[in-house]
């Protein structure tokens, strides 16, 4: 094995430049940098974590009492891609596999007895993962849920954040606050895969 020292490599002709062969292994050794100042590729498509997804509530939603309730975020920290309907709370995501993160303080008021609440993606209209509180007593009470989910989009597919919340008296809600970080929120990031 031999060491070739030169500062750059250009094509003898053309535009295109390869380097080793099939079944090759291309390393870059501890402590030095891979520097790409233009477009990184993976089986020539161009590779990108967009979209990226974070909105969040602002002001607090109310729900019919122990019923499944979409949760429309009207606050969109960051939407990359304009892939959240903050009308709807829909998000229709471009292919790619996602990493989604759901987050909401379920509540009622001072004066509600909460039972149990949950949270959950609703997917293509499908229930995919849920999280569920269950047997909470007392005055007052409230739940910071989360879920979080990994699944691969084909473009079409839709996902919604669904919430819902039992009391024994008063009105169910999903918080929202000044800081639309503070009550219920959605992230979704896309995975380079």
């Amino acid at each position: 094995m031999g060491t070739l020292f030169v500062d750059k490599l250009d094509p003898q002709s053309g535009t295109a430049l390869e380097i080793g062969s099939s079944g090759d292994t291309m390393t870059v050794p501890s402590g030095a940098t891979f520097n790409v100042a233009g477009t990184l590729q993976s089986g020539g498509a161009a590779i990108n974590n967009k979209p990226i997804l974070s909105v969040g509530l602002s002001s607090s939603q109310t729900m019919s009492d122990n019923t499944w309730t979409t949760i429309v975020m009207d606050t969109e920290i960051l939407d990359a891609d304009g892939i959240y309907n903050s009308g709807t709370g829909v998000a229709t995501p471009t292919a790619g596999t996602y990493l989604m993160i759901f987050c909401a303080n379920v509540s009622g008021s001072v004066a509600d007895t909460m039972q149990d609440a949950g949270v959950k993606f609703l997917i293509g209209g499908s229930v995919t993962t849920a999280e569920q509180t269950l047997n909470i007593a007392g005055s007052g009470k409230s739940a910071n849920l989360v879920t979080s989910y990994v699944m691969a989009f084909d473009g079409s597919t839709t996902v919604a954040c669904q919430a819902y919340n039992n009391v024994s008296s008063g009105t169910a809600s999903v918080y929202g606050g000044t800081s639309p970080r503070f009550g219920g929120t959605f992230q979704m990031v896309k995975l380079i895969t």
